[in-house]
């Protein structure tokens, strides 16, 4: 289930980046990558899994809870990113 979450998220925050792309300071770049990423490391651990003989994709309550834990923690950092470079380029428009 965190897979497929991981993937869904990555799916939207792209979307999000091409539909939102000239307005640079929401920086869904970022949050593109951030996704993308954590998809990349469930995949890993899905492939492992099944060469291990285990169900790769599993739907039980813990697995909710890793689901609900990527997202919180990929939106968290995504904005504690916006938050660092707004201020920065602030403060590159004050200095100049």
């Amino acid at each position: 289930m965190y897979f497929i979450t991981a993937v869904a998220l990555t799916l939207v925050a792209t979307l999000l980046w091409f539909i939102f792309r000239k307005k640079k300071i929401l920086h869904f770049n970022y949050l593109t990558m951030i996704f993308g990423a954590a998809s990349l490391m469930w995949l890993i651990d899905v492939i492992f899994s099944a060469a291990k003989g285990e169900e790769p994709f599993g739907f039980e309550a813990l697995d909710r809870w890793i689901s609900l834990w990527t997202l919180l923690a990929g939106f968290a950092l995504w904005g504690i990113i916006v938050l660092i470079l707004y201020r920065l380029e602030k403060k590159e428009v004050e200095s100049n």
